[in-house]
């Protein structure tokens, strides 16, 4: 399912790239929203607020992924040394993720949707029923987030050198990232000493961080998975053993799974080169010759038609 649709002169502006400005202002001001309950935590200490910190925090670092699939596509930004460097520096530390190999498993998942050689597996886990209670409860004691951990490192592909490189990367990122929590817990809680405050950064660190990617965040990439490729009766058109969708999004569901062009899954298979901020248009346009490329049900939609079934 690689670029098959062949995009008209008209249509060619679809593939032109926006200012680095614009893209560099989107990028950080949707990390300072993911990252604020992380250090909101970290203020306030042991409070009724933890638990929304870790649910909002959670949730939207779905966002964050998609933000990284875009990098992987060199999307973010003309420059394509800035999406590298955004990718590899940041978005993949972040997550505690190899990019180069992130990038080489995703490329494949485009080059082999629905077919052997197929990477991503994660949509094929049975959600019907009781077993989507039993998916929560893994990723709730962050069992799926442990399997895919170990899943990148036992690969095998790269070379050690590179092995080194994104394991630095994390360790390099990780320890700014947990200095800055204990720079705004000892900011906040000065009085109470650095004992109390490296307590409620350790605090704002495990279990709202932490446990918030290890548990939500996961649920929610793999939800989003099984919603844009698993297969039933709904008339979307398939490769394989994959369905290919296009979603109806409204702001929650687009800030929650389809942030970044994922909305527009199907779009985005066929023409990968298109950055996120036209797949809209080039939805209209391609649903005009074709009707298999209007957006159908929203991702909670076909969700549940899933879980129901």
């Amino acid at each position: 399912m690689a670029a098959d649709v062949k995009m008209t002169k008209m249509d060619s502006r679809l593939l032109d790239k926006r200012s680095d400005c614009v893209s560099l202002a989107v990028v950080t001001v949707h990390l300072f929203v993911v990252a604020c309950p992380v250090y909101l935590a970290a203020a306030v200490g042991p409070h009724w607020l933890l638990p929304c910190c870790w649910l909002f925090f959670g949730l939207s670092m779905n966002g964050v992924l998609n933000m990284m699939h875009e990098c992987s596509h060199y999307h973010m930004f003309k420059d394509r040394r800035w999406s590298d460097w955004l990718g590899r520096r940041v978005l993949a530390p972040f997550v505690f993720a190899d990019f180069d190999a992130y990038r080489r498993r995703h490329w494949d998942h485009h080059r082999f949707v629905g077919v052997d050689g197929d990477t991503k597996d994660t949509y094929l886990i049975d959600i019907r029923g009781w077993a989507f209670l039993r998916m929560i409860v893994r990723c709730a004691l962050m069992g799926e987030a442990i399997k895919k951990f170990f899943k990148q490192t036992s690969e095998g592909t790269a070379p050690e050198r590179q092995f080194h490189g994104w394991v630095s990367n994390i360790l390099v990122f990780q320890s700014l990232f947990a200095l800055s929590i204990l720079s705004v817990s000892r900011t906040f809680h000065a009085s109470l000493g650095w004992d109390v405050a490296c307590y409620y950064a350790v605090l704002a660190y495990g279990a709202v961080y932490l446990y918030g990617l290890m548990s939500l965040t996961i649920l929610m990439a793999s939800l989003r998975a099984i919603a844009e490729h698993q297969e039933y009766d709904d008339g979307s058109a398939q490769c394989g053993r994959a369905a290919l969708r296009n979603f109806t999004c409204h702001p929650v569901s687009r800030y929650l799974m389809g942030a970044y062009g994922f909305g527009e899954h199907y779009t985005h298979h066929r023409v990968p080169s298109i950055p996120y901020y036209r797949l809209k248009a080039a939805t209209v346009n391609l649903a005009d010759e074709d009707a298999s490329f209007r957006p159908g049900k929203g991702y909670f939609g076909v969700l549940a038609d899933i879980v129901t079934r």
